[in-house]
């Protein structure tokens, strides 16, 4: 209480350093929209690039267009709340039944299962956002129940919603009809086509043919894998963790390059800067009175276990920032199974059946399976590509109903224990893929402990646990 602001200095990213009578130690505030960028930019590998972020809600704004180069990030616009495309992606996510800025990834699987023939909502929900000539994102506020809490309580949408759509909100827990996949599919549709107008804009205010981009918007990692193909930009890099749990790595990027003037770039490769136990596993499992077998090569037995069938628990290393496992906290099948998929889904994730898994691909092998462009590497499970026909229905698994994969690509640089385990499973089978999903139980974050990880693996229907080199079965 009894400190005095004594002087404070604005930065162009929003940043505000502030200085305290008695406290030697400045603080700079970073703008949110400013954090994605940062986030995007500089775990990018490009030397200049424009920048997009959009996601729900950062402060006043919900998007941020502009560009980086030498001098840092210069702002070009911002869209301000309420208009918001994240919020209006969440606004359709709650009338099909789903919680808002958590399930959207849920509705984006859901398109799938719909077309757009024949499909009553994609008219509507065009005039209800749209882009302006400057790039900024519109939305009619009549059907937005969340830009008036006190009218609408918990509602992201308003009566004027329902009445333009012209059927009632889908019952939480409820059986999915047809309308409803409609509705998902016309929802995703205008995401893509609006964010598409959004980023051609941006190419002409630019003219740079490289795009970095971040926010909730980009975890949609099935237009990710559009933006070159539905833009005229060439290059387009997302980081690990576009959404708000990046934040604090765009701030502490933002404040080294931008307030401290640092130079040191470095690639981002990977995402696994979390704690490791791999010394205290032994520990653990003798703590537990727990009987494992120590193996003298992982990867290859697990690969063994995959190709005969066993759904594992795979838990490595450092564990992974962000929110996709990436084969180090990971629960792992065999993606040539026809019942893989509907086995992890109920017995293991405890989630709905329509979801679907990664295939994580050994990186030398994208062009065998998927259509891409050239030596397209996707290290964040980032993207969504279309398999070739003909390999999707080799691995009827990780094979989405629309004939795509949200893949990864592993390297031996990045993962030699996972690059490994998949190397001995493509030797095995003749196919370089493993199915691959986060390893928790619905509800519930990914593991981190070994602790954790034995829990989890009791609380399932996992059939095998390996942590680190040991062995734990049923």
């Amino acid at each position: 209480p009894n400190m005095l602001l004594s002087r404070a200095e604005t930065f162009p990213t929003g940043g505000i350093e502030q200085h305290f009578m008695g406290c030697d130690v400045p603080i700079w505030y970073m703008d949110h929209q400013a954090s994605h960028a940062a986030n995007a930019f500089y775990l990018s590998d490009f030397e200049d690039a424009a920048v997009f972020c959009a996601d729900g809600r950062g402060e006043r704004h919900t998007t941020l267009m502009g560009q980086y180069d030498a001098n840092g990030l210069s702002v070009i616009n911002n869209t301000t709340y309420p208009h918001s495309m994240g919020l209006f992606y969440s606004m359709v996510t709650q009338y099909l039944g789903h919680r808002p800025h958590s399930d959207e990834w849920k509705v984006m699987a859901l398109a799938s299962y719909s077309s757009g023939d024949d499909n009553p909502f994609v008219e509507p929900l065009m005039k209800m956002i749209w882009v302006d000539e400057d790039g900024t994102f519109v939305s009619d506020l009549s059907v937005c129940g969340y830009v008036a809490p006190d009218s609408y309580g918990t509602s992201f949408y308003t009566p004027r919603f329902e009445e333009l759509i012209g059927i009632a909100p889908r019952v939480a827990e409820s059986e999915y009809e047809e309308q409803h996949k409609q509705l998902a599919w016309a929802l995703q549709h205008v995401f893509e086509e609006r964010m598409s107008e959004a980023l051609t804009i941006l190419h002409q205010k630019t003219g740079l043919d490289r795009v970095v981009l971040s926010g909730g918007c980009m975890m949609n990692s099935v237009y990710n894998g559009m933006i070159t193909e539905r833009t005229p930009f060439k290059k387009a890099f997302i980081s690990s963790c576009p959404d708000d749990s990046g934040i604090a790595i765009g701030a502490a990027l933002g404040g080294y390059f931008e307030k401290l003037k640092g130079t040191n770039r470095v690639a981002h490769p990977h995402n696994y800067w979390g704690p490791d136990y791999d010394d205290d596993i032994e520990a653990v499992l003798k703590g537990y009175k727990i009987k494992y077998q120590k193996l003298d090569d992982a990867p290859a037995h697990a690969a063994k276990m995959l190709s005969e069938g066993a759904l594992i628990g795979w838990y490595q290393g450092r564990m992974e920032f962000g929110q996709r496992a990436l084969g180090n906290r990971s629960i792992l099948a065999d993606p040539r199974s026809d019942t893989a998929k509907d086995k992890v889904n109920s017995a293991v994730k405890f989630r709905e059946g329509f979801r679907p898994f990664a295939p994580s691909i050994l990186a030398e092998h994208v062009q065998d399976y998927f259509i891409t462009e050239d030596e397209s590497q996707v290290p964040f499970m980032e993207r969504v590509y279309k398999f070739k026909p003909e390999m999707g229905e080799r691995v009827p698994a990780v094979y989405h109903a629309d004939g795509t994969g949200r893949l990864q690509t592993v390297t031996a640089d990045t993962n030699p224990r996972y690059h490994s385990l998949i190397s001995n499973f493509h030797e095995l089978t003749g196919v370089p893929i493993v199915l691959n999903t986060s390893f928790n139980i619905n509800g519930e974050p990914v593991v981190c402990t070994p602790s954790d990880a034995i829990r989890t693996f009791y609380s399932c229907g996992l059939d095998a646990l390996i942590l680190g080199d040991y062995l734990i079965e049923k």
